[in-house]
């Protein structure tokens, strides 16, 4: 069904969307709320010996677990699906797992480039106490600074044009069913200027401003509280100002995903 994407139709669909996911999805955005509630709380209580590790591990993983419940429940709803919810939420935890292994290979490939580059070029801490002001001015002295900052805009453009290539992933595993990563990345080809667009707008404005709001309500909480307390209040009033920003984002992931994505039938 590949066509193409135009802004404003991209724009009213993401609208519309939205506003379709709230109710089917509301009540699995409250249990992840409240899963991030409890693993913020249980970071801070769990004692720090090997049981209390795997308490932590457990609540990550039900937080994972409860998110991916959440983002399938959002996709379900704009979407034709294949398989039941609790079963395409695994598959998409599965996915964001690969992502994030994804995501930390190409993040240690970067730091590592930038760390040797940087020091064959001179970019190096020979005094103790030297901070980044003073690092910054010896590279201008060098003439090393303007490049190595080029090449750092570069490599956020690369990060940049990577995440909007693959942002189809968690659509297409939630509405196939199956791990859907690599498999998208042709479906975007020569759409990534409305997708950064539509990306921008709906997913990076949003969590900008609503993490702001956020930020602010939370540091009204009587900071004499109990601190496991005060840690889940934060995320729980985080996560639920936060919600708004998963169904816009994930409606427009889901019009993308109907609009460039081939019948089942030709990719599964």
């Amino acid at each position: 069904m590949t066509q193409n994407l135009s802004i404003s139709g991209m724009a009213s669909a993401t609208l519309a969307g939205a506003q379709r996911v709230i109710v089917p999805s509301l009540g699995w955005a409250g249990l992840f709320i409240v899963a991030m509630g409890a693993l913020f709380s249980g970071a801070v209580a769990l004692p720090n010996d090997f049981m209390g590790s795997l308490g932590f591990l457990a609540l990550v993983a039900i937080a994972l677990f409860s998110h991916s419940v959440f983002s399938t429940a959002m996709y379900h709803a704009l979407l034709p699906h294949s398989t039941g919810l609790v079963r395409s939420a695994w598959k998409l935890l599965l996915a964001w797992m690969l992502m994030v292994v994804v995501a930390v290979i190409g993040g240690t490939i970067i730091v590592l480039f930038f760390s040797l580059i940087g020091s064959s070029l001179g970019v190096v801490s020979g005094e103790a106490g030297q901070d980044i002001t003073d690092m910054t001015a010896e590279m201008r002295e060098g003439g090393t600074f303007y490049p190595l900052f080029v090449l750092f805009l570069l490599a956020l453009f690369g990060v940049f044009w990577f995440t909007v290539r693959m942002m189809l992933f968690a659509a297409a595993t939630s509405a196939r069913g199956a791990v859907h990563v690599f498999r998208t990345w042709a479906w975007t080809k020569g759409h990534f200027i409305p997708l950064a667009i539509g990306m921008i707008g709906f997913i990076a404005i949003p969590l900008i401003a609503f993490g702001f709001v956020s930020g602010r309500v939370a540091g009204l909480l009587p900071a004499d509280l109990d601190p496991a307390l005060l840690a889940g209040l934060s995320a729980v009033l985080a996560t639920t100002i936060l919600t708004p920003t998963a169904w816009l984002g994930n409606a427009f992931a889901a019009h993308a995903y109907e609009t460039l994505a081939p019948e089942i039938d030709a990719s599964s």
